[in-house]
C-alpha cells in the first residue's frame, strides 16, 4: 500500500470517528457519586447524541428534533452558559409536570414514585444495602435510588415549564440536581445514556 492510499485511508478513518463522537456516541466519566448505586464514580458511559436530536456542532441549535426525555430516563446535559461541563442525572419530570420531595419521596403530579409493595428479592437487596429504596414513575422501569433519611429536606412544589425537563441524581441525599438548579432547558441536553462499564 502505498503513502497516498495510506494518508486517503487515515483521513477518511478520521472524519468518520469526528462525525461519530460529534454527532451519534460520545464516551464520559462518570465524575462523582451523585447518581449511585446505579453509576459509580469513574463508571464509563456512552452516550446517545442522536436520540432527541441533531444539533449544529459546538452549539445548541438543533438541525432535526427527533424527541423529548422522558421520566425515568438518564441524560447527559450541560448547565446554561456552562457548557463545559456534563452532568449526568435522572428525569424525573418534564414539562408541564408538578414536582415535590417530602421526607424524602419524590411525588410527581402528586403521585408518590416510591414503590413500597417490594418483592422478596428487592427487599434483600435493599436490606443489604442501607438506605436502598427503590422507584417507579409512571410505567417505566423501576430503579434503585440512595436515600438517607436524616439528609433528606422538602422541596416544592414546582411547576416545570414548556421546555424544560427536571432532574435528580440517584443518591439523592449526596447530589446537587435540580433542586439546585432548577428545571433544565431542552437546549442544553447532549444525549441519552445508552450503557455503561
Amino acid at each position: 500500500m502505498d503513502r497516498r492510499t495510506l494518508i486517503k485511508l487515515f483521513s477518511i478513518a478520521t472524519v468518520t470517528a469526528l462525525s461519530v463522537r460529534l454527532f451519534l456516541i460520545e464516551d464520559f466519566r462518570i465524575a462523582s457519586n451523585s447518581m449511585f448505586p446505579n453509576l459509580k464514580v469513574g463508571q464509563l458511559i456512552f452516550v446517545s447524541k442522536s436520540s432527541f436530536s441533531i444539533k449544529v456542532p459546538f452549539s445548541s441549535y438543533e438541525i432535526i428534533k427527533f424527541a423529548r426525555p422522558e421520566r425515568s430516563e438518564v441524560v447527559a446535559f450541560h448547565l446554561p452558559q456552562k457548557s463545559n461541563v456534563t452532568h449526568v442525572k435522572r428525569v424525573v419530570a418534564v414539562a408541564g409536570d408538578r414536582v415535590e420531595i417530602k421526607e424524602g419521596n419524590l411525588y410527581v403530579n402528586d403521585q408518590l414514585a416510591l414503590i413500597q409493595n417490594v418483592g422478596e428479592e428487592s427487599r434483600n437487596i435493599a436490606s443489604a444495602e442501607a438506605d436502598l429504596q427503590m422507584e417507579k414513575l409512571g410505567r417505566k422501569q423501576p430503579y434503585w435510588i440512595h436515600l438517607a433519611k436524616v439528609k433528606a429536606s422538602d422541596y416544592g412544589p414546582v411547576d416545570i415549564p414548556p421546555n424544560h425537563f427536571f432532574v435528580l441524581g440517584d443518591n439523592r441525599s449526596d447530589s446537587v440536581d435540580s433542586r439546585s438548579w432548577g428545571p433544565i432547558p431542552y437546549s442544553c441536553l447532549k444525549g441519552k445514556v445508552l450503557v455503561s462499564f
